[in-house]
């Protein structure tokens, strides 16, 4: 794992650290404008953290470096969900339905991309001579 992706993970954990306090400690019906600007933080870490995450895994020559890149978003996933699976009754007008959603389809993209290079790295390294040269 490289810092600048050790450093993402901890800004994303703090994300989810930061809704959950908020999902503890604010009004549901008084701060629910608060409480949404922490669970578009979450939304937003989802959604840029999974950019980030493409744009390196297609980078990658060894599927199986990919494979672990998809692991950890799905984990981030994960981790939203947990928090967010809490909250969304306590909360249920703040959005919280709305980031359960996309954590969601988040998560099932990763996984799917998780696998597909998993798949394929199970085909590495391509024997020599597998195909004909065409010139």
């Amino acid at each position: 794992m490289t810092a600048i992706s050790e450093n993402l993970d901890a800004v994303n954990r703090c994300q989810i650290a930061g809704l959950k306090r908020a999902g503890l400690t604010l009004d549901p019906v008084l701060d629910c404008a608060e409480f949404y600007k922490h669970v578009r933080n979450v939304q937003s870490a989802i959604i840029h953290t999974y950019q980030l995450k493409a744009y390196a895994a297609v980078r990658l020559e060894d599927p199986k470096e990919a494979a672990t890149l998809w692991r950890e978003m799905t984990d981030f996933c994960n981790s939203a969900l947990e928090a967010i699976s809490e909250l969304r009754s306590k909360h249920p007008q703040c959005g919280t339905a709305e980031l359960y959603d996309l954590a969601l389809d988040y998560k099932a993209q990763a996984e799917k991309r998780y696998y597909e290079n998993l798949k394929d790295s199970e085909c590495q390294p391509i024997p020599e001579g597998l195909f004909a040269r065409t010139m």
